[in-house]
């Protein structure tokens, strides 16, 4: 049997890819393997169908495949910040957050806050390279947040960075805490 083509069709193609020993005939009573790849280029269920163009007289052949893609996947690390002890209206050294896409897809962020009772003691500096007032992470990608804290006042403070964005379990959270003195 001689084979012609081996091709996707169908709603999603190019999110598909394959790789066979197959060569350009398949003697009478063999058989060759076909290897698929799945690469999706969006989040969700994903389908084509693998068509295999031959001389058989019940050419071609099909097979239906699916994927399912994940999106994009944030993860923060750490998940917490501890500030040393820090004299009142002095700024700490900064501290550094990474923010991971670990999916198939770009993260988008919409923003990046801080959030929580003294949240004022804190901030976000212009030295992030995380987008603070929205943007995207490639995927996979990362990014940093980087904090200081500089309390207002003596004793404990905590707060949060919220990074609100497309992924699952939106908003992801590091917990900001500190001591004035």
């Amino acid at each position: 049997m001689s084979i012609t083509g081996i091709a996707f069709t169908g709603a999603n193609p190019g999110d598909f890819g394959q790789t066979n020993n197959c060569g350009s005939s398949v003697a009478a009573g063999g058989n060759c393997t076909i290897n698929v790849t799945f690469t999706p280029t969006a989040a969700g269920s994903r389908s084509a169908t693998l068509t295999v163009t031959d001389s058989a007289s019940n050419s071609p052949q099909t097979a239906g495949v699916s994927g399912t893609g994940v999106g994009s996947t944030a993860s923060l690390s750490p998940t917490s910040l501890t500030f040393s002890k820090q004299n009142v209206n002095t700024t700490s050294a900064p501290k550094t957050v990474t923010l991971s896409n670990t999916g198939n897809a770009p993260l988008t962020i919409n923003s990046i806050t801080l959030t929580g009772a003294n949240a004022n003691s804190f901030a976000l500096t212009s030295a992030s390279t995380c987008p603070l007032s929205g943007g995207t992470v490639s995927a996979p990608g990362s990014c940093t947040i980087i904090a200081t804290f500089t309390p207002t006042s003596k004793g404990g403070k905590t707060a949060a960075i919220s990074v609100a964005d497309n992924a699952l379990g939106s908003p992801q959270q590091v917990s900001l805490s500190g001591t004035g003195h």
